[in-house]
């Protein structure tokens, strides 16, 4: 009940801030106007991730009056958030140089990766599994790969708080039925009312957008909760990347094959599946709504049967993965030949 209480005002906050951001932002013209690679057709206002970011701000505050959540945790996930959410916001309004970027999400990442203690050992095959060196370099470019998919994924209404909410929700979920009640759960339950009371102003209808102040924000802070909740349960690193899994595919095969192509993979565009599948439905509703079902009845189950070691993780990973592949090649395929 108190997580449900938490969840209620969490999301009452926001939405309230999200009002009178979206207020001040409108009343000095700072809006996104329309362009060729937009999957929107009216100029609105962005940057409303803001809110989310003093909500979590604000509750890291009164966690640690309180004791609400462990202090280690606190100053794990602040600073790091902060720094993205900052380096992001400046990006909505003034852009950056991606090289600029790309620094301050290594230097965040690394912070972040240090603070929650490193990359722990990780179940793999049966066995707890220590990669040492080589695996906190690679956590690293993970928490940035993370950072970097989330503001891929943020280009059609709902989309990225929705998953948000999924996934927040998914692993706590996971971790009551596996540790029961603990102070984590508390950090769950406020981010998902958090990102709650925006989305009611993005979804259906957009009034104003995440902006990668919000879409940087909340990828790093799933990256770097990720590797938390694998401390307590060494399977759910597993779970946490199947349950991600069509964030991780779409903007995986879609960075991929611009690569190959020679493209700038830096630059905006609007080639994800997801972007190809609104704009066949005429519908952000429809698409986001039907990766929530992919989410719900395909990825959720497996990633459940990964927690509680029903199937090897990096088995349920590659399960997980392979139709959404094939559903990027073969609309991509049928796409080149009409």
């Amino acid at each position: 009940m108190l997580n449900f209480l938490l969840i209620t005002i969490a999301a009452g906050f926001t939405f309230l801030l999200t009002y009178f951001l979206r207020k001040i932002l409108i009343s000095r013209d700072m809006l996104v106007i329309p362009n060729d690679r937009s999957s929107h057709q009216e100029p609105k206002p962005q940057g409303g991730g803001l809110s989310i970011l003093i909500s979590f701000l604000f509750f890291m505050l009164i966690s640690l009056i309180f004791d609400f959540i462990e202090e280690e945790i606190i100053i794990a996930l602040t600073i790091p958030g902060l720094l993205i959410g900052l380096a992001g916001l400046k990006d909505d309004f003034n852009s950056m140089k991606p090289s600029s970027r790309l620094i301050i999400h290594f230097f965040s990442a690394g912070l972040g990766l240090y603070l929650v203690g490193g990359l722990p050992s990780i179940t793999l095959f049966g066995s707890s599994v220590n990669f040492g060196f080589i695996g906190q370099v690679l956590a690293i470019f993970y928490i940035v790969w993370l950072i970097n998919l989330y503001n891929f994924m943020d280009g059609i209404d709902g989309l990225a708080s929705l998953e948000a909410i999924f996934i927040f929700s998914s692993m706590a979920i996971f971790i009551y039925l596996t540790l029961g009640t603990i102070n984590i759960l508390f950090l769950f339950a406020f981010l998902i009312g958090s990102v709650l009371g925006f989305l009611l102003w993005n979804f259906p209808k957009s009034f104003i957008f995440l902006g990668d102040v919000g879409s940087g924000f909340l990828g790093i802070i799933l990256a770097l909760s990720s590797i938390m909740i694998t401390i307590e349960i060494p399977e759910l690193i597993w779970s946490f990347l199947v349950l991600i899994g069509v964030f991780v595919v779409d903007s995986t095969y879609t960075l991929f094959f611009r690569i190959l192509s020679g493209k700038k993979f830096y630059e905006a565009h609007s080639e994800h599946l997801y972007q190809k599948i609104a704009r066949s439905f005429n519908s952000h509703i429809k698409t986001s709504v039907l990766i929530m079902i992919i989410n719900l009845v395909w990825l959720m189950p497996i990633a459940f049967l990964i927690t509680f070691q029903k199937i090897e993780g990096i088995f349920g990973v590659i399960l997980a993965y392979i139709p959404l592949i094939l559903a990027c090649y073969s609309y991509n395929a049928v796409k080149q030949e009409t």
